[in-house]
């Protein structure tokens, strides 16, 4: 699906994070050591990002942002991770889910250059992605 203005970017963002908060909650209770830490404070901290996307869109919606955007289509960002058997399996699934997650939020930051904050909320989200993927490897 084609996101085509800042809502539909903002709203999507929204609902990857939290997809990811369940993810890695349902992970945390499943897992031991390490890996249960791990995922459970990932899953905080995609709670905390639905939390600051949300204040984020409500901030910038006031101005009624209208301008078409193209070039975002959820299908290049999108990872199935359902119910892995292991735990390896989920690492796994996750890095790939985390790596896309980065290239969405570098990819919409770039097409709302336009809008300062939002870029930079985007960018810090992004970058915040990138550096699970490497607590994810130290843990697989």
């Amino acid at each position: 699906m084609q996101l085509g203005t800042f809502g539909a970017i903002l709203k999507y963002a929204i609902e990857i994070e939290g997809k990811a908060a369940e993810f890695y909650a349902k992970l945390s209770s499943k897992a031991s050591g390490d890996a249960k830490a791990v995922f459970s404070d990932l899953s905080n901290a995609s709670s905390k990002n639905v939390q600051a996307l949300e204040r984020t869109r409500r901030m910038e919606m006031q101005e009624m942002i209208l301008e078409a955007i193209s070039g975002i289509d959820t299908e290049n960002y999108e990872v199935p991770c359902g119910e892995a058997e292991d735990v390896k399996g989920a690492i796994a699934c996750a890095i790939e889910m985390e790596t896309k997650a980065a290239k969405f939020y570098s990819d919409s930051a770039s097409k709302l250059s336009f809008l300062a904050n939002v870029k930079r909320s985007l960018e810090k989200v992004g970058r915040e992605r990138l550096e699970r993927v490497e607590r994810l490897k130290k843990i697989a």
